[in-house]
C-alpha cells in the first residue's frame, strides 16, 4: 500500500538542504514507521522545480507551486497562496496514490484541503495563535487595537476550518482539543486521536552516570534563537543568575535571527557558550547538563525540547504555555513558570540552589519520558491509527 504525506518543506525549495525542526522530525519518523509496517511512503513538498530525493525509505517529491498568478491579483494574499499550495500538493499526491486503497496524510492540518475521504488523516501540531498579534503580521494596523483583534479572529477561524477539513485527525496534545471543544455546540465530528510527541530516551546507565556531583551547575537552552521561543527572557534571567552565582554556566544551543543579539548580550562572559547540534545528538548533549530550560512565550504542542530534556534526566524549567502543561506537573517532574524573565529567573535560582530538588526532578522527568514520551509508545499508537484508517 502507498502512503502520501503532504508538507510544505522537508528540503529547501531547490531540494538540496534538509530542513531541521520539530514537524520535520515528526514526519521523518512517521515515514519510517510506514516503511516498517511494509507500506511505501512518499512525502510531497513545495519546490521551485521538480525533484526526487530519499531519506531512508521515505521518498521526497518536489512539487513546483507558482508564487503568483499573472491573471489575478488576489493570489498575492497569504490565504490564497496557502490554498493554492495545499491544492497543488493534494493534486500531485492523488495522481500517485489511489484513495480507494491507499492512505494520504496531511503533515499539518493547515496544509489540508476539504475532503470527505475516510482514508485521509490530518495532524494538528498544537496552538500557534496564542502569540501577541505583532508576531503574526508586519502590518502596523493589525498589531494593536481592533486591527489586532480582527487578525486574531481570522487566525482562529482558519485554525478551526483547517481542523475540520479532514474526517480523521491526530492531535499532539489535549490543549488544542480542549480549546476546540469549547467552541462546539455538539460532539466533534469525525474521529480524533491524541498522540503526544516523543523523544529518544537515554538508558538507565547513562542517566545514572550523569547524576549530581559537586561543582558547577550547567544549564542548557536548546531552542531556535527567536524571540517567541524565549531568547529575550532567557537572556535576562541568565544575567540575573550569573550575577548571583559563581558556580553556574549557561549554554545556548541553536541558531536563528536572535543569534547575533545573544552573542552581543553575553560578549565577554566566560560562563556563557554557544553551540549547535543535530537531532541524533540530542541525548548525548543533554546528558552533559543538570538543568534544561524551555522558556517559550507561546506556540507549543507537546514540546520536543521538553521531551528530549526529560529523556536525558535533566531537571526542566519550562513556561506554562500550550501543550507543555500536558507534560509537566509543577514540582513533580519539572518546574512550570510564567513566560516572563522574573518568573523564569526565580525557577532557575530555585534549582541552582537546591541540588536534591534537581536530582529528584531529573529522576521523575526521566520516568515520565520512559512511560509517556518514548518513541516506541508513539509508534504503537500511530500504528493503531494507521491500521484503523487503512481497514476502514
Amino acid at each position: 500500500m502507498k502512503v502520501a504525506i503532504l508538507y510544505y518543506r522537508l528540503f529547501d525549495a531547490d531540494g538540496r538542504e534538509q530542513m531541521i525542526g520539530g514537524v520535520e522530525t515528526y514526519l521523518l519518523n512517521l515515514g519510517a514507521l510506514c516503511a516498517e509496517i511494509g507500506w511505501e511512503p512518499t512525502l510531497f513538498q513545495c519546490s521551485n522545480r521538480p525533484f526526487e530525493r530519499a531519506i531512508g525509505d521515505l521518498k521526497v517529491v518536489g512539487v513546483p507551486v507558482p508564487k503568483t498568478s499573472p491573471s489575478s491579483n488576489w493570489t498575492s494574499f497569504p490565504w490564497a497562496r496557502h490554498k493554492r499550495r495545499n491544492q497543488a500538493l493534494f493534486e500531485a499526491a492523488t495522481k500517485s496514490v489511489d484513495l480507494s486503497k491507499d492512505l494520504l496524510i496531511f503533515g499539518a492540518d493547515h496544509h489540508s484541503v476539504p475532503t470527505n475521504s475516510r482514508r485521509c488523516i490530518a495532524i494538528q501540531h498544537g496552538v500557534d495563535w496564542d502569540l501577541p498579534s505583532r508576531y503574526h503580521t508586519k502590518k502596523m494596523l493589525c498589531k494593536s487595537g481592533w486591527g489586532a483583534r480582527l487578525k486574531k479572529a481570522t487566525l482562529i477561524y482558519a485554525a478551526i476550518k483547517s481542523f475540520e477539513n479532514c474526517p480523521n485527525r491526530v492531535c499532539v496534545d489535549y490543549n488544542f482539543l480542549n480549546w476546540y471543544r469549547t467552541l462546539l455546540t455538539a460532539e466533534p465530528a469525525g474521529r480524533i486521536w491524541v498522540i503526544p510527541n516523543f523523544a529518544l530516551v537515554a538508558s538507565p546507565d547513562q542517566v545514572h552516570a550523569r547524576e549530581e556531583a559537586p561543582g558547577v551547575v550547567r544549564v542548557l537552552f536548546a531552542r531556535r534563537f527567536t524571540e517567541y521561543r524565549g531568547t529575550r527572557i532567557m537572556a535576562e534571567a541568565a544575567k540575573r543568575i550569573l550575577r548571583m552565582n559563581k558556580d553556574v554556566e549557561f549554554t545556548f544551543a541553536g541558531e536563528g535571527p536572535d543569534e547575533e543579539w545573544l552573542q552581543r548580550h553575553f560578549a565577554g562572559e566566560q560562563r556563557v557558550t554557544f553551540t549547535k547540534f543535530l537531532p541524533p545528538d540530542t541525548i548525548r548533549v543533554h546528558l552533559k547538563y543538570h538543568i534544561a530550560v524551555v522558556p517559550s512565550l507561546a506556540s507549543e504542542g507537546t514540546s520536543f525540547s521538553v521531551a528530549e530534556a526529560m529523556a536525558a534526566g535533566c531537571a526542566v524549567v519550562a513556561t506554562a504555555v500550550g501543550g507543555i502543561t500536558n507534560m509537566i506537573l509543577d514540582g513533580y517532574n519539572g518546574l512550570l513558570v510564567m513566560p516572563d524573565a522574573a518568573s523564569l529567573a526565580a525557577g532557575l535560582e530555585r534549582l541552582v540552589a537546591d541540588a536534591p530538588l534537581r536530582a529528584r526532578l531529573g529522576r521523575t522527568a526521566y520516568e515520565t519520558a520512559v512511560g509517556a514520551f518514548n518513541l516506541d509508545r508513539w509508534k504503537a499508537k500511530w500504528r493503531e491509527v494507521l491500521e484503523k484508517v487503512a481497514n476502514g
